[in-house]
């Protein structure tokens, strides 16, 4: 709530905008919190909010506002020995208490949003098969982070895991029909609260991090483009295997039973390939995931 003109900024006043601030920057609850230290504090009740205190504050809000838009806020410095205002300070209302209320009115509703170059894209784990397959290969992995706040963190700040596949080397009619699978459904996009897809095909589920129970559920399907080939499959499934860690399960599903009377085996490289998005901005970052393969593509049929 807005302070009136002319009103003392009480610590009541800091402490209540600073808990909203601490809530979306640092460690926060449920949805929110990108796991940061802000730098500045809870003021106690006897003291008096100083041009210090603010500039702390103005610190923090700037590492939100970078994060959301990868630029600074408007808001003035406030220099050493001035008066907090709640509309202004010298006549500047960029400086107001008010102003920082403002700002963080428009800051808390957009928590999710992330700009782009507040986030670096890694590459995270892979797995290969070079041998012919005719039946179900399986990638399956886990990514593991510190405990569950780091888990929440990376989430709420933009973190993504991103999962693709690409078949090279075989000039089949079939080799092609799934090449042609994977590459136009693009990159698969698991993150806070949705899975998403950069490509054409495949269909997507409205899953994400928070979705997640202790059974696998379907984030993904792409089924074969030509008609020949419409009964393969190519799946992505997620579960929570603790509070810090998630499993993914991809599976390539060769059901064509021949058309008409051959069943062919692909031959080339398969390549099952996850990157993850992390936030690394100079204001908000969160550490990686460690990634393990439990199932590679290169057993099975």
């Amino acid at each position: 709530m807005a302070v009136n003109p002319g009103s003392k900024i009480t610590a009541a006043n800091y402490n209540t905008l600073f808990s909203r601030v601490n809530n979306l920057l640092g460690v926060g609850s449920g949805q929110s919190g990108y796991g940061q230290t802000p730098v500045a504090d809870f003021v106690a009740v006897s003291e008096t909010v100083t041009a210090e205190h603010m500039e702390l504050l103005r610190t923090d809000l700037n590492r939100i506002n970078v994060h959301q838009t990868g630029a600074l806020s408007n808001l003035a410095e406030i220099s050493p020995g001035e008066s907090i205002g709640a509309n202004n300070i010298a006549g500047d209302p960029t400086k107001g208490f008010n102003a920082y209320l403002g700002l963080m009115d428009v800051l808390e509703p957009l928590k999710d949003r992330v700009d782009g170059t507040q986030v670096e894209v890694q590459t995270a784990i892979t797995s290969e098969r070079y041998s012919p397959w005719n039946g179900n290969p399986i990638h399956q992995f886990t990514a593991t982070f510190d405990n569950s706040d780091h888990r929440r963190a990376f989430f709420n700040a933009g973190g993504e895991i991103h999962i693709s596949a690409e078949i090279s080397g075989d000039n089949s009619l079939k080799g092609q029909d799934w090449n042609t699978m994977l590459s136009n459904m693009g990159t698969i996009k698991f993150g806070a609260n949705t899975t998403v897809k950069t490509g054409n095909g495949g269909v997507t589920q409205p899953i994400g991090n928070y979705d997640l129970t202790s059974s696998f559920q379907e984030i993904f399907e792409r089924q074969g483009q030509d008609n020949d080939y419409a009964e393969n499959r190519y799946y992505i499934f997620a579960k929570e295997t603790s509070d810090k860690a998630i499993q993914f399960r991809i599976e390539f599903v060769d059901n064509d039973a021949g058309d008409p009377n051959v069943d062919e085996s692909i031959l080339g490289t398969l390549q099952s390939t996850v990157r993850q998005q992390r936030p690394s901005g100079a204001y908000v970052s969160v550490k990686s995931a460690s990634y393990s393969n439990q199932v590679d593509l290169s057993g099975g049929a």
